[in-house]
């Protein structure tokens, strides 16, 4: 019979938790990427500027700081509280995106 050990099962639940943030990041920029190509399309039918494509640049770099520090979080025995903001980021960034697609199309 094996024993029991905690160094295991936290190494196992940081590399699902890792996991868990790659796939998320892929569904975030696989929004910003449709976001880019919608706002591409927004500026050239309603000849916005190029200030129109700030919000996905921003989704782009700051998504990946969220990340960091809920690994930062979940480092600190903080799990739960990890898990539930990576979606929650991801949540903001979608929500926002669309956001700011239908307010740019609306014009």
């Amino acid at each position: 019979m094996k024993k029991y050990d905690d160094a295991i099962t936290r190494k196992g639940l940081y590399l699902y938790f890792v996991l868990y943030q790659i796939f998320m990041l892929l569904v975030v920029y696989a929004t910003v990427y449709t976001s880019f190509i919608a706002t591409g399309l927004a500026v050239s039918k309603y000849n916005l500027s190029f200030m129109s494509y700030l919000p996905s640049l921003l989704a782009l770099a700051g998504y990946p700081v969220a990340l960091y520090k809920t690994r930062k979080q979940f480092l600190q025995e903080k799990r739960l509280r990890a898990v539930v903001w990576v979606m929650v980021w991801a949540w903001v960034v979608i929500i926002g995106l669309y956001w700011h697609l239908s307010h740019i199309t609306a014009l």
